[in-house]
């Protein structure tokens, strides 16, 4: 079904073309839909978008901006090298675009489209006290991670025998260790991951095997680690260094949160003013096209 803004007619290739484009980004927010529901949720974004664009069209060229004769001919001569150069308009290449003046009126109706999303976009300026208010109550965007850094000794195991026998070796480790063994040279004579001396660098969360993570972060420095199984084995810890989360400070930051609350302020700005347009326009669907 095609969809009819006021007077204008959106075909329904246009909607089909424009939901398949759309289809890729869609399955990755629904990753555990079935296809026909993506689909149909596709082709619902589909037409929203065309009927946003429509309307805001139709609004731009109402309004009758001026274009720029200047910037008019360097974006067709652009658009022109972008699409072929002299086979830019063969036949079939673009639906819309067949020649010179269909390129010219697409360039002029998209740079009015645009001076009109500048004008409706236009908002107050954010204020530094706006931006440290969001600073103060947002501290957690603001900080560093917590990172450690650690070795491990590791006895690698897949079956239950495996696992079994590996438990037993590392749970001997441990104990010389407890006597007084150095850890390093524990790496070295016993360990089935024995590159960089087990040295596993830094790291934050997310990085490691869960149970991995969860024994790593409950360590404190110097401190070594129960006997730990994942899907690798069994393994013993060595915790070197725990930094500690860093707060920036807001005058580091203070420039990128203006631009940010700044464009969160057009947007919405845009979305009411899109709303006006919506709640005054006509928008059916028709067959036929």
């Amino acid at each position: 079904m095609a969809i009819k803004v006021n007077e204008h007619i959106i075909p329904d290739w246009a909607i089909e073309r424009q939901a398949q484009s759309l289809l890729e980004q869609v399955a990755k927010s629904m990753p555990s839909k079935p296809r026909e529901v993506i689909q149909l949720a596709a082709m619902d974004m589909a037409k929203d978008r065309m009927v946003d664009q429509a309307l805001m069209a139709q609004e731009s060229q109402s309004r009758n901006y001026k274009v720029d004769p200047e910037t008019l001919n360097l974006e067709m001569k652009k658009w022109i090298s972008q699409n072929g150069g002299k086979k830019a308009f063969s036949k079939g290449k673009h639906p819309v675009i067949k020649t010179q003046d269909d390129l010219r009126k697409e360039i002029a109706s998209q740079i009015q489209f645009n001076l009109l999303l500048e004008e409706e976009s236009r908002a107050e300026i954010v204020t530094e006290e706006e931006a440290k208010k969001y600073y103060d109550t947002r501290q957690d965007l603001f900080q560093t991670e917590i990172l450690l850094t650690a070795s491990h000794i590791l006895k690698m195991a897949r079956t239950e025998d495996e696992l079994a026998v590996a438990e037993k070796k590392i749970i001997e480790i441990r104990k010389q260790l407890e006597e007084g063994k150095d850890f390093i040279e524990l790496v070295k004579q016993e360990s089935d991951d024995a590159q960089n001396n087990g040295h596993l660098g830094t790291f934050g969360k997310g990085r490691m095997v869960p149970p991995f993570e969860k024994a790593a972060f409950a360590l404190e420095t110097g401190e070594i680690s129960d006997p730990v199984k994942t899907q690798f084995g069994w393994h013993l810890i060595l915790l070197h260094e725990k930094k500690e989360p860093e707060v920036t400070q807001f005058v580091d930051v203070k420039e990128k949160i203006i631009e940010y609350l700044g464009e969160k302020r057009k947007d919405a700005a845009f979305d009411q003013f899109l709303d006006r347009l919506k709640s005054k326009a006509e928008v059916t669907e028709v067959a036929g096209f």
